[in-house]
């Protein structure tokens, strides 16, 4: 059996070529299809994200060969092949399958620790099981892959910790507010970032939302979003006022948040927590505004900051997560060996039982006079003589796999019953 990975990645190919190479959810029906068709003997997935594009093979036979899939992704994406050829890495064996744990892991990912991945690899998956280009391998790897992914993320904490600064921003805010559904947000600015932040906030269940900015119609598309309600800017002060959390992500060149406006709106709040978030360049917020007592204000930098340890502490999980990748591709490894055995034990228990059934017939031939429950008799013991024989050959074979030792002993033991069978025919024909 061999299992073949080929494909490019955001480590390997930049994203024009990536895009070019990619497939839709019906191009990849449609290759996985053609595959089928060109190669019915070989199993079959592939994995399109806008990160990667990856074809997997699991094969007993000689085709298609790597050669074969590079030239086979050309026709199916209408591209010549050296527009991507040099951007492929080819993984055979044990290496293609760490990469499959790596990818369902989420090791192999531009943002580690990621949890969007594996539910792409099932998602590819299940298109190849329904193409019918999956079979006993593929599944057991894919299934493999699953339970390594869920080990990763459960053993360690490998994404526990957040690495974006809209996320981390919500965590932070978590700190000082344990409940955000009866908080009032306020956004100033309604530009991606202003949008990533918003996203992140209503799953942790905030649901208050003002947004104002100096276009409205950009307010008000973003509203809609949040669920929320858009007003003119220049009621930015009255809406300071009543928030308990404040996004500023706007392109003033200049502060808009100073401390007069914080003194301004004092009073009207009676020292109740209000937590800044300014994810602007040049800052929107005044830094000394963070000096009040009742005031927490976090800017960019500091956001990054947290961001620059969140993904120190993901990386230096990734080396027990390889210790798991370890133990589950030993665990597949010795699957592949005994599922590759099977075969080899099958043809050893026929031939012993060949020569088993051709010594008894002999022996029953010259004993003529035995009665029906003597043969039984002697038919039950045989066989278990037969069974306790083959016990140490047959844990040897499925110990060993298909690796050659294995291979040496069926050769050796078939060769033997071979010769039993021959010399008792020789004696019957003399």
């Amino acid at each position: 059996m061999t299992i073949m990975l080929i494909g490019l990645n955001h480590r390997t190919a930049p994203v024009e070529v990536r895009e070019q190479l990619a497939f839709s959810a019906e191009g990849v029906s449609t290759a996985l299809m053609l595959l089928r068709n060109q190669y019915p003997g070989c199993e079959a997935a592939i994995l399109s994200t806008c990160n990667r594009v990856e074809v997997l093979i699991a094969t007993e036979q000689d085709h298609p060969t790597e050669n074969e899939i590079i030239s086979f992704l050309a026709q199916a994406r209408d591209l010549p092949v050296r527009s991507f050829k040099q951007h492929l890495y080819r993984l055979k064996d044990e290496q293609a399958v760490r990469h499959l744990f790596r990818v369902a892991s989420s090791l192999d990912s531009m943002v580690v620790g990621e949890n969007q991945i594996v539910g792409q690899v099932k998602a590819a998956f299940a298109q190849a099981s329904e193409q019918g280009t999956t079979g006993r391998h593929l599944n057991r790897l894919f299934h493999q892959a699953f339970n390594t992914a869920k080990r990763v993320h459960s053993e360690t904490e490998i994404g526990r910790r957040k690495v974006s600064v809209p996320s981390v921003a919500v965590d932070v805010a978590r700190s000082i507010f344990s409940d955000f559904a009866d908080k009032h947000v306020l956004v100033i600015g309604a530009g991606e970032m202003a949008q990533l932040v918003c996203q992140h906030l209503r799953k942790a269940d905030a649901h208050n939302f003002t947004i104002t900015s100096r276009t409205l119609n950009n307010a008000r598309v973003l509203a809609e979003a949040c669920n929320g309600s858009a007003v003119p800017y220049d009621q930015l002060d009255e809406q300071l006022a009543n928030a308990d959390i404040v996004v500023a992500a706007t392109r003033c060149p200049r502060p808009i948040i100073t401390t007069q406006r914080i003194e301004a709106i004092q009073k009207q709040r009676r020292r109740r927590p209000i937590f800044l978030i300014d994810l602007a360049v040049p800052r929107n917020v005044d830094p000394a505004v963070g000096e009040y007592g009742s005031v927490y204000l976090y800017d960019i930098d500091e956001l990054g900051r947290i961001v620059a340890e969140n993904q120190q502490h993901r990386m230096n999980q990734v080396g027990r997560c390889e210790q798991i990748l370890d133990e589950s591709i030993d665990e597949f490894d010795h699957w592949l060996a005994v599922s590759q055995a099977r075969p080899m034990i099958q043809q050893l228990y026929q031939d012993a039982q060949a020569v088993h059934d051709h010594e008894l017939e002999e022996l029953f031939n010259a004993c003529s006079g035995l009665t029906d429950e003597q043969r039984a008799a002697i038919l039950q013991a045989t066989q278990r003589l037969v069974n306790k024989f083959m016990h140490p050959c047959v844990s040897t074979l499925r110990e060993h796999g298909g690796t050659g030792v294995s291979k040496t002993l069926a050769q050796t033991l078939h060769d033997i019953a071979s010769k039993q069978a021959g010399n008792g025919s020789s004696g019957e024909q003399n």
